[in-house]
């Protein structure tokens, strides 16, 4: 579905990202480990589309979309939940309610407090929530930035449950930069970022396998 093709990446004489290469396929899960500054967020931006690579390129399927679930909250706390889905949102307000109570969006569970203001959600609502506009273009791929990052463990377990959800029954992929270890055992496939290369990790890996990789 989408083939990421020799990307590079330079700030100044540092070089973060050296020829990035790998394929992502419906249903895959991919996760990405590294420490503080190996250039991860810089590869999810690249391949969003967000930022653009010193070289390299990034083959789609036709009509391929890709949703951004960024690190960082950029909902409107002065604005309801809806009303943050709705400057998203292209088609009617109807649509938009019958997506919430029926579309692939139902299952973060928006529904439950959608007229409340963003100011009064808990951490978990408002990550389900900026998943869920993510997701109203109808991507066949989401990058999710650390996505459960400060949540407490019924936060975390929904959100994990919705990555099984979304690439299992739905059989679309995700790309996940994370370091929570239980975040990255959904994954079938998991990469860890480090000194601009790409390193594949074995299946069957440990705790201790993660931390030797990170060091």
């Amino acid at each position: 579905m989408i083939k990421i093709n020799n990307i590079c990446k330079k700030y100044g004489k540092s070089k973060v990202l050296d020829h990035i290469s790998f394929e992502i396929n419906p249903g895959d899960c991919i996760g990405i480990i590294g420490s503080n500054g190996s250039g991860k967020t810089t590869l999810v931006s690249i391949i969003s589309g967000i930022s653009k690579p010193d070289a390299g390129e990034i083959k789609c399927s036709k009509n391929c979309k890709i949703g951004y679930v960024p690190q960082e909250n950029p909902l409107i706390d002065d604005l309801s939940a809806i009303d943050n889905l709705r400057i998203w949102y292209k088609k009617s307000r109807r649509e938009l309610k019958k997506e919430i109570k029926e579309g692939s969006i139902s299952k973060l569970g928006i529904d439950a407090y959608k007229n409340k203001s963003v100011s009064k959600l808990s951490g978990g609502m408002k990550k389900r929530l900026n998943i869920a506009i993510a997701l109203l273009d109808n991507p066949e791929l989401i990058i999710m930035d650390e996505p459960s990052a400060a949540l407490d463990l019924t936060g975390k377990y929904q959100i994990r449950e919705y990555m099984k959800y979304f690439t299992e029954t739905e059989q679309k992929s995700i790309i996940v930069v994370s370091h929570d270890l239980t975040e990255l055992s959904v994954c079938n496939r998991l990469y860890c970022l480090k000194d601009g290369k790409l390193i594949p990790v074995n299946p069957g890996y440990t705790d201790k396998d993660i931390m030797d990789m990170l060091a």
